[in-house]
């Protein structure tokens, strides 16, 4: 008689995890030649001076609520952030961002008060060479993947 070979898989679930949760990886650059919605461009993304730049920024990039944080010293109050990019990598020829959500961004995601991503970045000559963070909209001017998809 052979002996049998058993192979066992264990696989974790979190209880705490919703099917309503933003995403971990959202798209920040469309691949390829891109203009805004508003007419601005054309655009493309320099994959390497972007990467290149995240990492010698050595800090996280913000993601904030309707591009506040750009008018940051015209506002009298607290600009909150939305989350926090914390990692880049190049897929398919666009760029996303890893990101950490606050919990008061997850809960306006979750419930569809939020579902577009706007990034921030800066071009020469239409070059995208670095990215400066994004903001949570309602209208945005790219085409890009929703962070409440449903």
């Amino acid at each position: 008689m052979r002996a049998m070979k058993c192979t066992h898989h264990a696989h974790a679930i979190d209880l705490h995890a919703s099917a309503d949760a933003p995403p971990e990886w959202v798209e920040l650059i469309p691949a390829g030649v891109f203009s805004g919605r508003d007419g601005r461009g054309p655009y493309r993304l320099d994959a390497e001076a972007v990467l290149t730049a995240f990492a010698e920024g050595g800090i996280d990039l913000p993601i904030d609520y309707e591009h506040q944080s750009l008018a940051a010293d015209d506002k009298a109050g607290p600009v909150p952030a939305a989350g926090w990019i914390k990692a880049l990598e190049v897929r398919d020829g666009a760029l996303w961002g890893r990101v950490q959500w606050t919990p008061r961004a997850a809960e306006l995601i979750a419930a569809r008060e939020y579902r577009f991503l706007s990034p921030v970045f800066r071009h020469v000559q239409g070059r995208v060479v670095a990215l400066a963070g994004a903001g949570l909209v309602h209208y945005p001017n790219l085409d890009l993947t929703p962070v409440a998809n449903r």
